[in-house]
């Protein structure tokens, strides 16, 4: 609940960022007491107003959530360039998020320019200019070598061991990238900055390497810190959670949909784990996995979350939902899809913030003797203990 000098100004204008009004999960409402704000299914870091910043966290344990969002195949949408904050925790946060993180500061040193520094350059052979009379007559005319010279230059140029380092964490942050359209513009930004650094021979960080930042210009140096801050998440040397945290490690601001995760992980937690079965796990929201709902037209194609095959053999449907309690709306989500398809099994899986309140609950049949399921994830405990418990409820109902 916020008071109303706060979200809308002296004219009548609202000072909500664009960005932000424009989310399809923010919903405000003016009641008595003030502007009653909500945010579904969304969590992180959100850049309100200009001077308001909300930090929306997980009902469950850090750990588990990069657990969650590994698995996931998660989107991670920036809102704003905004920086945040990260809490130390003992995980280790996905790749995606790291390559958005390191792309946000290697397009800063890219637009302002690499660090470039003189160097001193030992020439040891024939004549050229700059000698080090001192160094060539103990080396050379001492003993009758009367043409080679010992010289010392001084070079501008990008090849130092700060842009070697960078280099290195181009390379690997690449590798890591995803080759899908929706992260071009990270691949362009790491393929701009490996044309830059042509010249330079890269060289693998060690832990520490982070200080290296110091001896960049002021004016991009914390871009530089930034991102080798970042390139030592990726190779392991520090660790990062999510809650906010003045004294963490700072990167852009993401937003992260609950929805779409726990989606998505429990869909990729099924197919790996019943897989030794030869039984494949597809994704129905795809139009190549999808199929009418009415017998006689295929107007209103049919979209679960997840459709157990066997073969061409349809075994179950599963819908993830992402609330405490399954609503009369998705019941029949679920029973119109079980019968469209002619599966025995449906099955609505939601999160359990509790051993207690975890497990399989039997629902019902219809007239079609399709039965029904609710199974209650727990993800605020042992992660892998849930995913296991899961696996082997499911499989229990394919027979």
């Amino acid at each position: 609940m916020f008071m109303r000098e706060e979200l809308i100004d002296q004219t009548g204008k609202s000072l909500v960022l664009p960005e932000t009004r424009a989310l399809s999960a923010i919903e405000m409402r003016d009641v008595s007491e003030g502007i009653e704000l909500r945010v579904k299914g969304l969590i992180g870091y959100l850049p309100l107003t200009l001077s308001t910043v909300l930090n929306v966290l997980p009902k469950i344990p850090l750990e588990n959530l990069w657990g969650l969002l590994a698995l996931a195949d998660e989107e991670y949408k920036r809102v704003l360039p905004v920086l945040r904050s990260y809490q130390h925790v003992g995980g280790t946060a996905p790749h995606q998020l790291l390559v958005r993180g390191f792309c946000h500061y290697l397009q800063v040193i890219s637009n302002s320019g690499l660090y470039r520094d003189y160097h001193r350059q030992v020439h040891q052979g024939y004549f050229t200019p700059k000698v080090d009379f001192g160094q060539t007559l103990s080396k050379y005319l001492s003993r009758g070598d009367l043409i080679n010279v010992s010289a010392n230059s001084f070079a501008f140029s990008a090849r130092l061991p700060l842009n070697a380092i960078l280099k290195s964490a181009c390379l690997d942050f690449l590798r890591v990238t995803p080759r899908t359209d929706k992260w071009k513009g990270e691949r362009e930004v790491l393929r701009d900055a490996l044309n830059a650094l042509a010249s330079v021979t890269s060289r693998r960080m060690r832990p520490g390497d982070q200080t290296l930042a110091d001896a960049a210009p002021i004016w991009i140096r914390d871009a530089y810190l930034g991102a080798l801050q970042v390139y030592a998440v990726l190779l392991g040397y520090t660790e990062i959670g999510f809650s906010y945290s003045a004294q963490g490690s700072e990167m852009p601001s993401f937003l992260f949909s609950m929805d779409n995760i726990f989606e998505s992980f429990v869909r990729n937690t099924l197919r790996e784990g019943l897989r030794s079965r030869r039984i494949s796990v597809v994704d129905g929201n795809k139009p190549a996995h999808q199929q009418p709902l009415f017998r006689d037209n295929a107007r209103f194609p049919i979209k679960p979350d997840a459709i157990i095959r066997s073969g061409r053999q349809t075994l179950a449907i599963a819908e993830a939902k992402y609330k405490d309690k399954i609503e009369e709306t998705d019941r029949y989500q679920v029973i119109s899809h079980v019968m469209a398809s002619g599966a025995p099994v449906g099955v609505w899986i939601s999160p359990a913030l509790s051993d207690a309140t975890a497990g399989m609950e039997y629902v019902g049949a219809v007239s079609t003797h399709a039965r029904f399921y609710h199974y209650r994830l727990n993800i605020s405990s042992r992660l892998e203990e849930a995913k296991a418990d899961m696996i082997a409820s499911i499989s229990r109902l394919l027979g």
